[in-house]
C-alpha cells in the first residue's frame, strides 16, 4: 500500500514539475529519473509506467506586422482611446500610450515578435517609471495596459482573442 502511494505521489510530482517546466519554457528538463524533452509546440513525458502528453499553448507571432513605427503609433492611439472611453479624457493616457509605443518599437526592432514577450517589455517599462510619471493621475496600472496591448496585438495579428478587454479601439 505504501509503495503504491509513493509511486502515485512520484507520478503526481513529476507531472506537476513537467507542467511547470513547460510553462516556464525550458527546452530540456530532468526530474526524478524521468527525462523530458520539450519541442516548441508539443511536449511529452515518458516515465517507466506511463506516457503523459502535454498540450502547450502556442505563442502568437507578429510576423505579419512589419511597420513597427506605424503599428506602434496605432497601438498608442488605441490605448489612449480605450483609457479615455473607460475613464475620462486625460493627458496621462496619451503619455502611457506613448511609453507603450516606444517599448513596442524597441522590442520589435530588437527581434521580439511574440506577443507575450512584447507585453512583458511594455509592462516592465511602464512599471519602472510608474511612481514618478503615471501613478498620480492614472486609474489603471502598468499591467492593465499590458493586458490591453496583448488583446490589441492578438486582434491585429488575426488570431483568436480571449476578449479580456471589452473593446479594442
Amino acid at each position: 500500500m505504501l509503495s503504491t502511494m509513493n509511486h502515485q505521489l512520484r507520478i503526481a510530482a513529476v507531472t506537476t514539475i513537467l507542467l511547470l517546466v513547460s510553462m516556464i519554457g525550458f527546452t530540456q528538463a530532468w526530474s526524478t529519473g524521468t527525462r523530458s524533452i520539450f519541442r516548441s509546440n508539443s511536449a511529452s513525458c515518458i516515465t517507466k509506467n506511463s506516457f503523459f502528453p502535454l498540450k502547450m499553448v502556442e505563442s502568437i507571432s507578429l510576423d505579419s506586422l512589419s511597420d513597427h513605427e506605424a503599428d506602434g503609433a496605432r497601438m498608442a492611439e488605441s490605448i489612449t482611446k480605450w483609457l479615455d472611453a473607460e475613464w475620462m479624457p486625460q493627458e496621462i493616457h496619451a503619455k502611457m500610450g506613448d511609453s507603450a509605443r516606444k517599448s513596442y518599437i524597441t522590442a520589435r526592432t530588437s527581434g521580439e515578435d511574440e506577443i507575450m514577450s512584447i507585453m512583458m517589455v511594455i509592462a516592465e517599462d511602464l512599471e519602472a517609471n510608474w511612481m514618478e510619471e503615471y501613478d498620480k493621475d492614472a486609474f489603471v496600472n502598468a499591467w492593465d495596459i499590458a493586458n490591453y496591448v496583448s488583446d490589441y496585438l492578438t486582434k491585429k495579428s488575426g488570431s483568436e482573442t480571449c476578449s479580456c478587454s471589452s473593446d479594442i479601439y
